[in-house]
């Protein structure tokens, strides 16, 4: 039986004039969520109401609590589990916001996030701060994307092409998995649909971005970048 680990807020109470963001933190981590969760609770236009370790645990909570805010890592129980979790959250609660809090900023990273649905991504490197105002912009709709100097330089371009490229959702989530280094039997059995099916995608993604192979892709050096 999975371990829950997400609990109520019930000793704080929130003034109906001014409401505070209310984030569900999820992090295997102990220490890290207990980290997140003082620097968080100690702002006063913020509240954490609840915590969850697993992918499974965070679906339920963002169900029963219904926070403004999530925030995930794209590492969770061992594995790179936070893109898939942030498609299900906003398939689930299309309203939530999602912020992706990571140490893991790789161009394929990033891409792979804005491709899922997430709202912003903050990498690990930045100072606390920059991800305190990150949750207050993402929180009123403003998505904000800070990857690191060298991989924020790698953003435009590919940014524009799949803007400009036409691709469907299905397509979107195709290379958000291709982008993941998935196989394409992989993909088939993450999306439920047929191998050939999967591959007529990955043709159709690679023409639209004027590639010839999936080589080419990972050694373009860009990523989406979402508009502000």
């Amino acid at each position: 039986m999975e371990r829950r680990v997400w609990a109520f807020c019930q000793s704080r109470e929130v003034r109906v004039s001014s409401p505070a963001i209310e984030i569900l933190l999820v992090e295997d981590h102990p220490l890290v969520r207990l980290g997140l969760r003082t620097v968080i609770d100690a702002q006063p236009d913020m509240r954490v109401v609840g915590e969850a370790a697993s992918a499974d645990s965070a679906v339920t909570a963002a169900q029963e609590l219904t926070p403004g805010l999530v925030i995930l890592p794209l590492r969770l129980e061992g594995e790179l589990r936070g893109v898939e979790l942030c498609r299900e959250l906003k398939s689930t609660r299309p309203a939530v916001r999602v912020l992706i809090y990571t140490s893991y900023n790789s161009a394929e990273d990033a891409s792979a996030s804005f491709l899922s649905g997430a709202d912003s991504f903050v990498y690990k490197g930045e100072e606390s701060a920059r991800l305190l105002d990150t949750i207050r912009a993402t929180a009123v709709g403003r998505r904000t994307w800070l990857l690191g100097v060298e991989t924020q330089d790698q953003s435009a371009r590919l940014a524009e092409a799949v803007e400009r490229s036409g691709l469907t959702q299905r397509e979107r989530e195709v290379l958000g998995f291709v982008l993941q280094r998935f196989t394409n039997a992989q993909i088939a059995n993450e999306l439920f649909i047929e191998l050939p099916t999967v591959k007529t995608h990955v043709r159709s993604i690679l023409a639209k971005l004027g590639l010839r192979s999936r080589q080419e892709l990972f050694s373009a050096p860009t990523h989406p970048q979402p508009n502000p």
